[in-house]
């Protein structure tokens, strides 16, 4: 069994360097440096403790797209796989992604398939793992890295348009809590600091004057400390969020269940395309693609979708009986599978998809905006009345 050893050595030139070397004990690893001309200063082998402190570095899909990118433009060229690792690793300025891309050099260097060595470093998403066995399999890892770099160009741009859309709604928020935390912090109590508290004021103001205390800035302050304590343990991975169960609350609400399930269709259409166009067989790149689907029943309908097909009917035949289907998606799956040009077919579903999608959230975002305002209005309004009202009644005030 292969281990990681930290080694630190001397190059000729005199400049001291550091490496993560994969070999099955200290002695292998010290001799393969020798071979290279190198003089070991000091050797250790990788602990699970130190591995996982550079995890907080994290490597994004931003840096996977440029690794996968950069390979396939440097392979296209005419350079070797663990050549262009190499070069990648000596110039990536992430120690955890140099860390990952030295030991997956190493374990090429040893023999190991390319896919294979990426599949033990978990550096790409399963989906991203099967392109490169297909594209190692025939001979042409630039085309697969190339394939891979698409689709995850394809989740970077989802990911930042749903951010985008999301931004003015999400400060609209934030402004309107922020109003609600300075009046009932510095204006509201101040106010019925001049009246009595003792039930003389009306039922709208009581309410008012009870709300202070759950808008106080110290029970405010502890709120957002959890969340963000939260979020770092997630972030972390010391707790595990099911994101599936929180799909199945939010697939509830009718205009999010709607939007949810176009953006769950083109994140699949795209997959499938994706898996395809690589050469990866149609019953694999269905069990594959699924797998990224949040939605539990749109999910369990495409993997038993397989066990169908694997009986020998037709994938026509197999989707053209799913009801929770659009008609669209049936008829060009149809389409594609009397032309035999799947792949381009789902490639349109995917266009069609997220067209869908974004008019969807448009649409969506066009509501959630004026109704912030509304409720922000309403709340504004709710305690004028009240202050007016406590004003009015003059036996409340103490003279």
């Amino acid at each position: 069994m292969l281990k990681e050893y930290q080694c630190t050595y001397i190059e000729s030139s005199g400049v001291e360097k550091k490496v993560i070397i994969l070999a099955r004990d200290t002695k292998e690893a010290i001799k393969r440096l020798k071979e290279q001309g190198f003089v070991v200063t000091e050797i250790k082998e990788k602990t699970k403790k130190e591995i996982s402190f550079t995890l907080r570095k994290g490597i994004t899909q931003q840096d996977l797209y440029n690794v996968s990118n950069q390979l396939s433009i440097l392979i296209r060229s005419g350079m070797k796989i663990d050549e262009a690792l190499n070069l990648l690793a000596s110039t990536s300025k992430k120690q955890k992604l140099k860390e990952v891309l030295t030991a997956i050099n190493q374990e090429i260097k040893a023999g190991q398939s390319v896919a294979k060595a990426i599949e033990k470093h978990e550096l790409f998403p399963s989906i991203c793992i099967s392109m490169i066995y297909v594209g190692e399999s025939i001979g042409n890892l630039s085309t697969a890295f190339d394939n891979v770099a698409q689709y995850l160009k394809f989740q970077i741009e989802l990911k930042r348009e749903i951010i985008n859309s999301l931004t003015y709604p999400f400060f609209l928020i934030l402004a309107s809590i922020a109003t609600l935390i300075f009046m009932f912090n510095f204006i509201i109590p101040r106010f019925f600091a001049i009246f009595e508290t003792t039930g003389k004021m009306p039922l709208p103001a009581k309410f008012v004057f009870t709300a202070t205390a759950v808008f106080n800035i110290k029970v405010i302050f502890l709120l957002f400390a959890g969340i963000l304590v939260f979020f770092l343990l997630k972030q972390y991975k010391i707790i595990n969020l099911d994101t599936r169960k929180t799909m199945q609350i939010t697939n509830k609400i009718p205009p999010i269940k709607s939007l949810l399930f176009y953006l769950e269709l083109s994140r699949f259409c795209y997959s499938m395309h994706s898996m395809l166009k690589s050469g990866v067989e149609f019953i694999k790149a269905v069990k594959l693609s699924a797998d990224i689907i949040q939605d539990g029943a749109l999910r369990d309908t495409f993997l038993a979708s397989i066990n169908e097909i694997k009986k020998g009917k037709r994938i026509s035949e197999v989707y053209s009986q799913i009801a929770i289907l659009p008609d669209i998606f049936t008829n060009l799956v149809i389409v594609g599978d009397e032309s035999g040009n799947l792949s381009e077919i789902f490639f349109e579903l995917y266009q069609i998809f997220n067209d869908r999608f974004k008019t969807a959230i448009r649409r969506f975002l066009t509501l959630l905006e004026p109704t912030i305002i509304v409720f922000m209005g309403l709340i504004v309004g709710f305690i004028v009345i009240s202050l007016i009202l406590t004003v009015m009644n003059v036996g409340a005030i103490k003279f």
